[in-house]
């Protein structure tokens, strides 16, 4: 088959219809095979189909030479970009180059967007100048990483909204610095604030980011060009220059949370982001994979648009002691949390166990709400133990770790507090297994204990747990709390009445 459209393609026989069957060909284990058999002479036909008079074939040409990686064939996709004339065809000698190394004709590409960004957008050629214009932003950004802005915005008075998981918002509030917790307003996942020094609120664990209310929302429609008048005349551009440092351009990606379909989407998204680089004189530059800020723009009820700022120039440095995570890890916002809804049960110098640390997050965020006599954490997975210590010496957290099963751990002396995360349901832990696994963690707090002290357990069994606890007799119920997520969990606090 292969040779058969390659002999047609040579005849000149309907060459677009067979180049276009060629394409998919090669893209299967075979085509590719029979392309490196008869490589030089695939080569030289896609070469000279680069001079075809149809734009469909110079296009799909181009195309392959890309997707087969021929690096000698860069001149010549390079001569024949610069000599197209039709703009659709532009775009795919680009791509083609993208999948080789085009470094010798950074400088030429480079001047080429530059000439792009001062060329005139009519209906006509908008969509195909665009493109281009962001291929070459996209080529010359994987090459020369562009020098980011930093975040100076920490006394600059903002608008935010202080995102969080449902049932979080009070928490998160309380924990303000008192200048500013009565100006904070809950709303269902956040807080809203309007602050003097929005620096204050960036070290808050409980929250999930932080973003920027910059523009009057909602807007009034919802067409791209509409939404993209409405962000630029906020002043957008001098609301990032105000909060930052450094030259050149913004990079923006678009967070689009609307009603709208998947194909949709993306065209809408496209289309904003070239509108938004049209109006800003290209001061912000739509970019998927190097942005610094995200527009988030949100769809409500009413099918109105909201936009709102994240800014990731701002270095988060909350949870920078954690250096290994395993895929069973909780997140340290989560584990922030627990502790936040624990709180009045943490003591001061308490002797704390985990006996199902894993890497420690847990242990290390109920040190950062309150300091621990004593920290012991517990994990019969050896990679875990070392992920742990390494994390809380990063973290400043004196602690002892033992890589052992909890089944088979004593200590000398008792804990008045246990705290940790019991394993959910998985291939692995079937239903009898992890009823097993209850039933032997309830055993071994009997051994564990303080008289007084108290279980905070993060689980996904909490009615099995509570009828364990009351069953034992030696165990009281004393709160919960269900936890927000993509798993049905619940934070339970015991006491232990020896």
């Amino acid at each position: 088959m292969f040779r058969k459209y390659l002999e047609k393609i040579e005849r000149e026989e309907d060459v677009r219809m067979n180049l276009i069957e060629l394409r998919k060909l090669l893209k299967t284990e075979p085509g590719n095979a029979a392309w490196q058999r008869d490589r030089q002479r695939c080569l030289s036909l896609m070469l000279k189909l680069l001079k075809h008079g149809d734009a469909k074939v110079r296009k799909n040409a181009a195309l392959i030479l890309g997707e087969m990686g021929c690096q000698d064939a860069l001149d010549a996709l390079f001569y024949a970009y610069e000599c197209e004339e039709k703009l659709f065809v532009k775009s795919a000698y680009l791509t083609a180059m993208s999948q080789l190394d085009y470094r010798a004709y950074l400088t030429a590409f480079r001047e080429h967007m530059d000439e792009l960004m001062k060329t005139e957008m009519t209906p006509e050629n908008q969509k195909h100048l665009n493109e281009e214009l962001k291929l070459l932003r996209d080529m010359l950004l994987i090459v020369e990483k562009p020098v980011k802005h930093t975040f100076a915005g920490y006394s600059v008075p903002s608008e935010l909204i202080l995102l969080t998981s449902p049932g979080m918002e009070q928490l998160t509030i309380d924990v303000m610095p008192r200048n500013v917790r009565d100006a904070a307003k809950a709303m269902r996942g956040g807080v809203r604030i309007l602050t003097e020094r929005p620096g204050e609120l960036f070290g808050i664990r409980t929250v999930k980011g932080f973003m920027f209310h910059f523009c009057t929302n909602p807007l009034k429609e919802t067409g791209y060009q509409a939404v993209a008048a409405d962000i630029y005349n906020a002043g957008l551009v001098e609301y990032l220059k105000k909060r930052h440092e450094g030259d050149g351009p913004f990079y923006f990606r678009i967070d689009l949370r609307t009603k709208l379909v998947l194909n949709e989407k993306s065209q809408y998204v496209k289309r904003l982001g070239a509108e938004l680089e049209r109006l800003s004189g290209h001061e912000l530059q739509n970019s998927a994979s190097n942005y610094e800020c995200e527009l988030r723009v949100t769809e409500n009820k009413q099918g109105q648009y909201s936009v709102y700022l994240i800014l990731h120039t701002i270095a988060d440095s909350r949870f920078s002691y954690r250096r290994n995570a395993i895929a069973t890890s909780m997140h340290p916002v989560k584990a922030a949390e627990v502790v936040s809804l624990a709180a009045e049960y943490l003591a001061d110098d308490a002797d704390v166990l985990d006996p199902f640390c894993g890497t420690a997050t847990l242990l290390i965020e109920r040190y950062r709400r309150k300091k621990a006599a004593h920290l012991y954490g517990v994990d019969i997975f050896g990679e875990a133990i070392e992920g742990a210590r390494e994390n809380a010496g990063k973290a400043n957290v004196p602690s002892y770790f033992i890589n052992k099963d909890f089944v088979e751990f004593s200590h000398s002396y008792t804990f008045d507090e246990v705290i940790t995360e019991l394993p959910a349901g998985s291939d692995k832990m079937t239903p009898d297994v992890l009823m097993t696994l209850y039933k032997s963690f309830v055993r071994k707090l009997n051994q564990w204990m303080t008289p007084g002290g108290y279980v905070i357990v993060v689980t996904t069994e909490k009615e099995y747990l509570l009828s364990l606890a009351a069953r034992s007799g030696y165990l009281k119920a004393e709160k919960e709390w269900a936890l927000s997520g993509k798993k049905e969990q619940y934070v339970v606090v015991l006491r232990y009445r020896g």
